[in-house]
């Protein structure tokens, strides 16, 4: 390995190289944004700007890193890259989709005193308040909204400080993106890995576009979640109170990140002896709901329920199995009865995972990343909805998971299945063109993806078997976080 201060080889060079290219690739994609609804020539960009994104995150994962200042410089060209990507991006308008728009429009109906939650835009009482971009850019305005009090509370910061102004909200998530994109290179050094591996994020397609142009609210959960799990490796006292109040900010901006509570469980703390964790999450959970709460009156969910009930395209696989086996076995059952099953069903897949992520957190066979990735995943199984933005969730658990797919001549299930939550990622996005036939969609992200995984859990059962009880102990213990919960900072 590199000594401080003797050249780290090629390495930085690539880097830069590929950077440059990837910049301009997205000066291209500046060039041919669209004025009107044909994105065949963005989305065509945009896609072969993950091949110098995959080659720079390939040179990352298979050389050795650099050591010294050569390390921090190499961390300055990733960090630079990453917000030279999103600054070109973000004056673009967004045109994919249309929600940041309504997130402007929350703020305003919100402080003018009404509450999102109960009035949808086209309502007549909100009449004085429309205009003819952000009332008119908004879509879904016949519901109210869908958005959590955390995310609410965004928007409004944002209308304050700069009111109406939708690329300043933008530059907000952009902000909290780099944010994510610091934690992250922290996360990695405490956990003994190359800092550089933070590429997988901070450069992917992905999120610089979803974040930068789009201007999708998920920048913020990212960051509360990386800062959660970052938090949780600390036994500091006071640690798992912040943990627990970084959990509720992410739930307070989206509903998922609840799951992470079982992700960072532990032992020793599972009596509620040390409860800080559970009653600082549902404090700042309660904390963030009741304002809402008085305003509507007791709505605080919206169209919330509506829109988890709908049946589409782009939902998880447990829906669109749900569904497949009702449209060609109907057995007379009506639509409410089969929403009701599928709800039934996304309940019990989604409580025996967190029940086997929960019984190997407390076991110690498993680490939080690995945790999180199990569970956010889950969690996209049974949406029914998986837009592109949503899988930028899982980039940050496969930058500090990503491995080798072989070891010892053999298949590695641990980092095949890291490596389909990653494909997923790089694939999901094809869902935007519009001449899209889904058969070929399934075929290409779910299909492939739900391949991976049972070989993955196929050849990881095997390398369990294979082994001695002892072995199995002395694997789980080094799989573990270097923070375990027997280490101090």
């Amino acid at each position: 390995m590199n000594k401080s201060g003797r050249s780290p080889g090629p390495r930085p060079l690539a880097l830069c190289v590929l950077l440059a290219l990837s910049i301009a690739l997205y000066l291209i994609l500046i060039q041919v944004f669209p004025a009107g609804n044909d994105f065949t020539p963005l989305l065509s960009v945009w896609l072969i700007s993950f091949l110098p994104y995959l080659a720079a995150c390939l040179i990352v994962l298979v050389t050795k890193p650099a050591m010294g200042g050569w390390r921090w410089a190499e961390l300055a060209i990733i960090f630079a890259g990453a917000l030279v990507m999103r600054v070109l991006l973000l004056p673009l308008s967004p045109l994919l989709s249309h929600d940041s728009w309504r997130y402007v429009w929350d703020a305003r109906v919100t402080l003018h005193g009404y509450s999102p939650y109960v009035y949808a835009p086209a309502d007549p009482i909100l009449s004085r308040l429309r205009d003819n971009l952000i009332f008119v850019q908004s879509r879904f305005r016949n519901v109210p909204t869908i958005y959590p009090p955390g995310a609410q509370a965004i928007f409004v910061l944002s209308y304050l400080l700069a009111p109406g102004n939708l690329f300043f909200l933008k530059g907000i998530f952009v902000g909290f993106d780099m944010v994510t994109c610091g934690a992250l290179a922290l996360l990695l050094m405490r956990k003994g890995l190359d800092p550089s591996r933070v590429v997988i994020y901070a450069w992917s397609p992905l999120p610089v576009v979803e974040f930068a142009i789009q201007g999708h609210l998920d920048a913020a959960t990212i960051t509360f979640t990386v800062l959660a799990v970052l938090s949780a490796m600390s036994n500091r006292r006071g640690a798992r109170a912040l943990t627990g109040f970084l959990i509720g900010m992410a739930t307070l901006t989206k509903i998922y990140p609840i799951l992470l509570l079982v992700a960072v469980a532990r032992r020793r703390e599972w009596t509620l002896k040390q409860p800080a964790l559970l009653l600082t999450c549902f404090a700042t959970i309660i904390a963030g709901y009741l304002p809402f709460y008085v305003l509507g009156h007791g709505q605080v969910l919206g169209f919330f329920l509506t829109y988890a009930g709908e049946n589409t395209t782009n939902s998880g696989v447990v829906p669109q199995v749900i569904y497949w086996l009702w449209k060609h076995f109907p057995l007379g059952l009506q639509l409410p009865t089969i929403v009701f099953v599928e709800h039934s069903v996304d309940l019990v897949v989604l409580g025996i995972v967190a029940l086997v992520v929960l019984v190997l957190r407390l076991r110690e066979r498993i680490s939080v990343e690995a945790a999180a990735l199990a569970l956010i995943g889950t969690a996209l199984v049974i949406s029914p909805h998986i837009f592109p933005w949503y899988t930028t969730a899982l980039l940050p658990w496969v930058a500090v998971l990503a491995g080798r797919l072989l070891i010892d001549k053999r298949l590695s299930g641990k980092g095949l299945a890291t490596a389909m939550a990653w494909y997923f990622t790089c694939t999901v996005l094809v869902g935007y063109w519009n001449s899209l036939d889904w058969r070929i969609y399934y075929a290409l992200v779910y299909d492939v993806v739900l391949l991976g995984l049972a070989v993955a859990i196929v050849a990881q059962v095997r390398k369990v078997a294979r082994k001695s009880p002892d072995q199995r102990k002395d694997d789980s213990e080094s799989d573990m976080d270097i923070f375990s919960a027997k280490s101090k900072i």
